[in-house]
């Protein structure tokens, strides 16, 4: 598990992975912390033909079930991005932690009003803080 401490604290890195179009793609590592904060960091291809953000949700996998939790959209920048996504407070009385992430591209621009519009690849490393 690698991890990167800062000013703020210690990060745990969750991997990288490229987003892709109309797919939920999920990161390598599970999320251990019962921390909500997290962070995404963005490599383009070209930043200039980007046309398109992304949502990031939870998945929580216990050995008997199998939920998603709500989306967040998140827009790609040059510096990281700080977003929360809380652990319900029924879980954590239940004391289930322990969930993944996943990534879904989406366009903003419509292709039946500007043509089709070539977008960038698009990779997103995510980060839980512990500490």
């Amino acid at each position: 598990m690698t991890t990167r401490t800062d000013d703020i604290g210690v990060w745990n890195d969750l991997g990288t992975v490229q987003a892709e179009k109309k797919l939920w793609v999920k990161f390598p590592i599970t999320a251990t912390g019962a921390n909500a904060t997290l962070r995404a960091s963005f490599l383009c291809s070209d930043w200039n033909k980007l046309s398109s953000y992304v949502l990031i949700r939870p998945r929580y996998t216990t050995a008997n079930s199998d939920q998603t939790g709500e989306a967040i959209r998140i827009y790609p920048a040059t510096t990281s991005v700080v977003f929360e996504v809380p652990i319900p407070t029924d879980f954590q009385e239940r004391s289930v932690y322990f969930r993944d992430f996943e990534i879904y591209k989406v366009s903003w621009r419509r292709p039946r009003l500007v043509g089709i519009t070539p977008d960038a690849i698009l990779q997103v490393k995510l980060e839980e803080l512990w500490g």
